[in-house]
C-alpha cells in the first residue's frame, strides 16, 4: 500500500506574508500543515522548507525535510553551510516575477535611452539643456545572463526595437539577439553596448563581474544591476563613474541591504537606487509551481528548477 505524506511547510521570510502563502497553498492541498519557525511545535512533522533565508536556528532540527524551496529566483541568500546535506534545493520561477522583472528592465532602459538620468541631474542644477532623442534602433543594449529572466528581458527589448546583445556562460542563440560568451565575448559586449543590464545568477564565477576590468571596456555606458549586490565591486563603480567609463548606474541591489547610512551611493548624482523591488513573486500565481514541487519532493522525484550543486544555480 502506498502511503501519501501530508505536506507540512515550514515558512520563513522577512519580506513575504506567511498568511498569503498559507492561503494560496491551502487551495492546492486538502490537508496542509503550515508553520513558521516560531510556531513549529513538531519539527519532525515538517517535510518542506519554503524560505527566503534560513531561520536563525537553522534547518538541521527538521530531520524529515524532502525539499528546500527558495522564495526567490536565486539561492545565493542561502548559506550552503546552513543547509542539510542531501536535501534538494529549487529556485522559484514564477510568471509574476518574470513580468515584474521585465517591467523594471524596460523602465530602467528607457529612462537611460531617453536621457532622463541626464535631465534629472540638470534639473537639480536648474540647468536647461536640449538633448536630441534617439530611436531605439540606434541604441545597443547588453543583457548579462540569458536564463529565464534574462531571455525574457532581452526578447522584450528586441521587440521594442533596440539592438540587443546577450552574454551567458555558454552561447545561447536567441532570434534577433547577438549572443556572446567567455571573457572575450564579455569585453566585446561591454565595448559595443550603451546600456548594460545585469541579471546573472550569483555564483563564484560571476561574483564581482561588474568590476574595473569590465568597466575599462565601457565608453559612457549606463549600468543597470538587477542581479545581486555581490556582482558589483562598489569601489570600482565609483571610480568608473568618476572617469566617465560608466555614465550612470541604476542599482536595485547592493552588497549590504538596506544600504548603510553615509554610503557614497546615497547622494551620488549619477546613481539611482531602488530598494530591491525589481521583481516580485505573487503567492496567487507562484503557489501552483511551489505545490508541484512539493508533490514531486514527497514522491521522491526531481524538482522543477532544481539547483545544481556544481553550478550553484
Amino acid at each position: 500500500m502506498t502511503v501519501t505524506l501530508r505536506p507540512h511547510v515550514l515558512f520563513n521570510s522577512e519580506w513575504d506574508s506567511p498568511l498569503a502563502w498559507k492561503s494560496a497553498l491551502a487551495l492546492q492541498f486538502d490537508d496542509l500543515g503550515f508553520s513558521t519557525p516560531d510556531d513549529t511545535h513538531s519539527p519532525d512533522a515538517v517535510n518542506i522548507a519554503l524560505i527566503w533565508k534560513v531561520p536563525r536556528e537553522g534547518l538541521h532540527r527538521f530531520r524529515n525535510l524532502k525539499a528546500i524551496l527558495s522564495l526567490g529566483a536565486g539561492v545565493n541568500q542561502l548559506d550552503p553551510a546552513q543547509l542539510p546535506d542531501g536535501v534538494p534545493l529549487a529556485r522559484l520561477v514564477d510568471q509574476t516575477l518574470t513580468d515584474t522583472m521585465v517591467e523594471y528592465a524596460k523602465a530602467a532602459v528607457f529612462r537611460c535611452h531617453r536621457n532622463f538620468d541626464v535631465f534629472e541631474r540638470h534639473g537639480r542644477l536648474e540647468h536647461w539643456q536640449y538633448v536630441a532623442p534617439r530611436l531605439a534602433r540606434d541604441t545597443t543594449v547588453g543583457v548579462l545572463g540569458l536564463g529565464e529572466l534574462g531571455s525574457a528581458i532581452a526578447t522584450v527589448l528586441r521587440d521594442e526595437g533596440f539592438e540587443v546583445h546577450g552574454w551567458s556562460r555558454s552561447l545561447k542563440p536567441l532570434a534577433g539577439i547577438t549572443s556572446h560568451s567567455g571573457s572575450n565575448g564579455l569585453a566585446e559586449l561591454a565595448r559595443r553596448c550603451a546600456i548594460l543590464v545585469n541579471v546573472l545568477p550569483l555564483t563564484p564565477e560571476t561574483e564581482g563581474i561588474l568590476s574595473r576590468s569590465l568597466f575599462a571596456q565601457c565608453q559612457g555606458t549606463r549600468l543597470i544591476n538587477m542581479g545581486r549586490g555581490g556582482h558589483l565591486v562598489e569601489a570600482d563603480l565609483l571610480d568608473a563613474l568618476a572617469s566617465g567609463h560608466v555614465a550612470s548606474a541604476t542599482l536595485d541591489v547592493t552588497a549590504v541591504e538596506p544600504l548603510p547610512p553615509g554610503h557614497p551611493f546615497w547622494n551620488h548624482p549619477r546613481v539611482l537606487l531602488t530598494p530591491h523591488v525589481a521583481g516580485l513573486s505573487s503567492p496567487a500565481t507562484a503557489a501552483q509551481v511551489v505545490a508541484t514541487n512539493i508533490r514531486r519532493a514527497l514522491a521522491g522525484q526531481p524538482l522543477l528548477h532544481q539547483v545544481s550543486a556544481a553550478r550553484g544555480y
